[in-house]
């Protein structure tokens, strides 16, 4: 698993489930397969207030 699948499953978990606690269950789920120096980004959305939030702000930026 790279990065880009774990953002496309935070992505898809945003969409279908639309709760917080799904997207943290997703995060933690992917973080164990992604190698060590990629899971920066998974971390904060696993330790986010709010990670549908951060979710939707990262996938309204996606093109930046």
């Amino acid at each position: 698993m790279n990065l880009t699948d774990a953002t496309l499953v935070l992505l898809l978990a945003a969409r279908i489930h639309g709760t917080d606690e799904a997207i943290r269950a997703s995060a933690k789920n992917v973080v164990k397969k992604l190698p060590g120096g990629k899971r920066d980004l998974i971390y904060k959305v696993i330790d986010s207030r709010t990670p549908l939030d951060l979710v939707n702000y990262l996938s309204q930026h996606l093109d930046d």
